[in-house]
């Protein structure tokens, strides 16, 4: 990722804030010309501040389990792929590689436990080159 590739996430970012702000929160905090906050007293702001951590504390361990899961899913998948070297490797510094399996002439569903846990429905996937 470039530094302007970045730039642009973070800009995505500001704007879903910024569509927050003008979508619910407008219909939250909205007073018309002023905001419910400007007549908080600091302790209601403190309250809020910290249900929001709350809050945010719960989606960030929601989100932990979810990729918990997508990650064993991910290791199921590419059961021996070789990884591919960074790119600030040395050349000289020996690298195992390891061939992949032969890969089957028919899209199969994959029965992998952690995947199936991962998604639900079934999936199929036509063979791949890597």
């Amino acid at each position: 990722m470039t530094s302007e590739e970045l730039a642009d996430e973070v800009m995505a970012a500001v704007l879903a804030v910024q569509g927050r702000i003008l979508g619910v929160g407008q219909e939250q905090y909205s007073q018309g010309d002023q905001q419910k906050f400007e007549w908080m007293s600091i302790k209601e702001i403190v309250q809020y501040a910290r249900e929001e951590v709350e809050d945010g504390i719960a989606y960030n361990v929601m989100l932990r389990w979810k990729l918990n899961r997508l990650d064993a899913a991910i290791d199921a998948a590419f059961v021996g792929y070789a990884t591919p070297p960074a790119p600030a490797e040395k050349p000289e510094q020996a690298r195992m590689v390891v061939t992949p399996p032969p890969m089957q002439q028919q899209p199969t569903p994959i029965h992998d436990a952690a995947w199936a846990a991962f998604v639900p429905q079934a999936i199929t996937h036509p063979p791949r080159n890597f």
